[in-house]
């Protein structure tokens, strides 16, 4: 081959790689991609019926692999026979994850259901058929020690807007907290799930310092909505909020606060939001907590509807799956991070020396 020829064939490859540089820039975020595929299908919960139907159809081969997530502590306190405790911390562990089984049901369950709701968005998310506990342990059964952590008297009864809201324009995305889903779960439950207190949303909105307000969503039905919500709340639908142009309607740079009618549905709302790089937060026992405006827009449950199963006393040492384990798949395309775009102007800028090189020759 000529120099000349040769030189041209690294002028192609030079122009190819500035060409493939915005396409790898543009690369789909593999979280975000994972939060709007399993959003789009509504929140995965069960109830406390349901699941004692299963356990007891006489079917062993389908009964669900059943993760307390509350500390050792409590778990000892009362649980559900045949649940593996495993905190919320550990369970994004690789050790967490290998106890999980790929091809069974999980349900998860833990003090309320909120932080199990977290925790069941990242599995999901993940890829695991997992579920929610709908009102955790307290809807199986109750003791002395295990009951509802809320209650209609607990209600701070602030005033209620009935004036709609909306999101600012779109802007950045944020960095997902990993390259990929459980890179982001590692790093997001390693520190705990993040909640706030309507007594503090409350503080914050009355201090005074209105650049220091969160972005406040609210998930439940419009109607419900419609009926008084939060000052400011922005009423937002879950199945279509974690498309790129919908998240890109949410503020980078101010906290977020979601909410719900107790608190689940919001959970795992937030714990898809923190795993995509947002400052967010689940507002505990959801729009009860702020005010109680009809028993249907806020309804509060209480331990009358529990389904009164005995709970297990004694601590259960957590067993690894005999299942097929869980295993972190690589991405199924390249993650948009800057190490792509450097790799390709690096490749460019060689071929340019090398073809500058062959001409003074």
């Amino acid at each position: 081959m000529t120099r000349k020829a040769l030189f041209t064939v690294l002028a192609v490859i030079v122009i190819a790689s500035l060409f493939a540089m915005p396409a790898a820039a543009q690369t789909p975020n593999p979280v975000q991609e994972a939060a709007e595929k399993y959003f789009a299908g509504g929140t995965k919960n069960i109830q406390a019926k349901d699941l004692f139907a299963n356990l007891n159809d006489g079917d062993a081969s389908n009964d669900p692999f059943m993760v307390d997530i509350r500390a050792p502590e409590d778990f000892a306190n009362g649980h559900i026979k045949g649940a593996v405790n495993i905190t919320g911390k550990a369970l994004f562990t690789p050790e967490g994850l290998a106890q999980l089984p790929r091809d069974k049901q999980i349900v998860l369950n833990c003090y309320s259901g909120q932080t199990a709701s977290q925790s069941t968005a990242a599995l999901r998310m993940m890829g695991y058929d997992a579920y929610n506990l709908l009102y955790a342990v307290p809807s199986w059964g109750t003791n002395e020690k295990v009951t509802y952590p809320f209650t209609k008297e607990q209600s701070m009864g602030y005033a209620v807007s009935t004036e709609a809201a909306s999101l600012g324009e779109a802007g950045e995305l944020p960095a997902p907290l990993g390259a990929t889903v459980e890179a982001a779960a590692a790093a997001y439950f390693a520190g705990g799930f993040k909640a706030v207190k309507a007594s503090d949303v409350f503080a914050n909105l009355n201090d005074g310092d209105t650049s220091n307000d969160p972005v406040i969503l609210d998930t439940r039905a419009p109607e419900d909505y419609a009926a008084g919500h939060v000052p400011g709340a922005v009423n937002v639908n879950v199945k279509e909020m974690f498309t790129a142009a919908n998240l890109a309607k949410l503020p980078a740079d101010k906290q977020i606060v979601s909410y719900c009618y107790s608190g689940q549905t919001a959970s795992q709302v937030t714990g898809a939001l923190r795993l995509l790089g947002y400052d967010a937060y689940n507002m505990q026992f959801g729009m009860a907590s702020w005010a109680i405006v009809n028993d249907k827009s806020t309804p509060v449950w209480d331990v009358s509807k529990s389904l009164g199963q005995p709970l297990e006393v004694t601590a259960a040492a957590a067993a690894a799956a005999t299942t097929t384990t869980a295993t972190a798949a690589a991405p199924a395309t390249m993650p948009t991070t800057g190490a792509a775009f450097g790799a390709l102007f690096l490749a460019g800028l060689a071929a340019v020396s090398a073809g500058f090189a062959l001409r003074r020759r």
